[in-house]
This record gives C-alpha cells, sequence and structure tokens, in this order.
C-alpha cells in the first residue's frame, strides 16, 4: 500500500519543462541505441562499422542543420568561406597523400619488372 503512495506521489509531481522533457527522450533514445546494437547477432568489427557510421551520419546531419542555420543568418559568403577554410586543407592532405603512394606502387613495379635499378630509384 505504501508503495502506491510513493508512486502516486511522483507521478502527482509533474514538470512543464519542454527542456526536461527533451533530455529524458534523447537520454532513453540513446539507450536503446547502445542496447540494441550492444545485442545485435553481428560481429564485434560490424557493430564498431554500424556505430561509427551512426556518429558520421548524426555528425553530417548536425553540420547540415548548421549550415542551413548559418546561410540564413549570414549569408552564402559565410558557408563558402567555412568551406574553405575547414574542408580543402583536409582534401589536400587526401591527395597528397593518395598521390605519395601511387608514386611508391609505381616504383615497386618497376622494381619488379626490373624497369629501374636499386641505385636509381
Amino acid at each position: 500500500m505504501k508503495y502506491r503512495k510513493l508512486i502516486g506521489k511522483y507521478f502527482a509531481h509533474k514538470s512543464n519543462s519542454n527542456a526536461q522533457i527533451a533530455l529524458a527522450l534523447v537520454a532513453g533514445l540513446a539507450a536503446g541505441a547502445v542496447i540494441s546494437v550492444l545485442f545485435a547477432p553481428d560481429s564485434g568489427a560490424g557493430t564498431r562499422g554500424k556505430i561509427a557510421s551512426g556518429a558520421k551520419n548524426l555528425r553530417y546531419g548536425f553540420q547540415d542543420k548548421y549550415n542551413l542555420l548559418k546561410e540564413k543568418v549570414f549569408g552564402v559568403e559565410a558557408i563558402e568561406e567555412d568551406i574553405v577554410e575547414h574542408e580543402v586543407p583536409h582534401f589536400k592532405h587526401k591527395v597528397t597523400k593518395k598521390t605519395k603512394s601511387d608514386i611508391k606502387e609505381i616504383l615497386e613495379h618497376a622494381h619488379e619488372n626490373g624497369q629501374v635499378q636499386e641505385g636509381q630509384g
């Protein structure tokens, strides 16, 4: 009988704060997602891949919302400057890395075929 009174008192004290409701909803969704991924019948690598892709998708979703808001507030020029500032160096590094690996691969292939002597390449 005492439990009913305690439960009744707990539910009688309702909060009208939308922030608390949203926080509880997000926490519940996050806990459910983590539990469902951890108990899925996938291998460890598959599970880690799902978590990584989910985090990446979440990041891109937030980034898209941020860019839309930024576009409405500051205009398209601000987004273009942001892309040049943050994304171009990332791709520049990727392209340079890819080119170096391609050159090494070509040299290894030339060494294997006897087209380049040891002292030359």
